[in-house]
């Protein structure tokens, strides 16, 4: 395994920036170009600006840091490249058509696809020799744990009461079945991964600091736009969001960030991010 990134990598980090800059600013900057009712396309707006302010950095920093060789640097750039297979999938899924739905197919694929190639080429055993003996992996195993439970319960909440009254969920009737993305999102895959994660880490098994560490960095990344597009909808009349759903909702995001900070923190060596005190030299 080689501790840089490898080309294709950084060439497909490079065009996803690129690209998520590009689509970001037509939908802030094109009027009209959400067709949807306002609070929605106000949503879909925050996403774009927190592409701009919080996912393209960090993925740039990851990329930047991981392409010198550092462990640190290349969770950062796993987690912002989760960041943006999650934020593209929904947007390619969610948002209804316009211009750029092929845009959004493409930054989704090509997220998907560096994501796992560069999961698959990660050496798991660097990452853990950096975190072992810094964090208590029973402590963020439990928080995953609870983590995981809270975001299941969150969007389990909208469905089983429909399926025992044999209705349609709320949220469906308001916004149209896209609105269910993030409900298959997240029961799909993120959910899963998170609890995989908390039982690896308590588990003290080495691919377990990894994807502990990636689901976090999604989860403090996510904090923002899930955050802000919550509250446009609590303070609009499309969607009807009760304090309850509010509250479990920014509860995950919030205990995410703040562990995903820990978590990274700890990995600190000799200098900061860029270089790890490995930076300069690879395998």
């Amino acid at each position: 395994m080689t501790r840089e990134l490898r080309r294709w990598h950084r060439w497909s980090t490079v065009a996803i920036l690129a690209f998520s800059v590009g689509s970001s600013l037509v939908g802030l900057l094109r009027p009209g170009h959400y067709r949807a009712p306002p609070d929605i396309a106000l949503s879909y707006q925050i996403q774009d600006l927190t592409v701009l302010l919080v996912g393209v950095p960090v993925l740039a920093v990851g990329l930047w840091s991981a392409a010198r060789g550092s462990p640190r640097g290349r969770l950062v750039w796993l987690g912002g490249m989760a960041f943006m297979t999650y934020i593209w999938a929904s947007a390619a899924i969610q948002i209804p058509y316009n211009e750029l739905f092929l845009v959004y197919v493409a930054l989704f694929g090509l997220s998907l696809f560096t994501f796992v190639g560069g999961m698959w080429s990660t050496d798991p055993e660097r990452i853990r020799r950096r975190l072992e003996g810094r964090v208590d992996p029973a402590l963020y195993a439990g928080a995953l744990f609870v983590v995981g439970l809270g975001l299941a319960a969150l969007w389990l909440s909208d469905i089983l009461p429909a399926l025992l009254q044999g209705t349609t969920p709320t949220i469906v009737e308001e916004s149209g079945p896209q609105a269910l993305t993030s409900h298959v999102v997240d029961l799909g895959v993120v959910v899963p991964s998170i609890l995989l994660a908390a039982v690896w880490l308590y588990r003290r098994r080495t691919w377990g600091y990894v994807l502990a560490g990636v689901v976090l960095i999604l989860g403090a990344t996510l904090a923002a736009p899930i955050g802000l597009m919550t509250l446009v909808l609590l303070t609009g009349e499309t969607v009807t969001v009760s304090p309850v759903a509010a509250f479990f909702t920014f509860l995950p995001i919030v205990v995410s960030a703040l562990l995903a900070v820990a978590y990274v923190r700890s990995m600190s060596g000799s200098g900061g991010i860029p270089g790890d005190g490995e930076g300069a030299q690879s395998t």
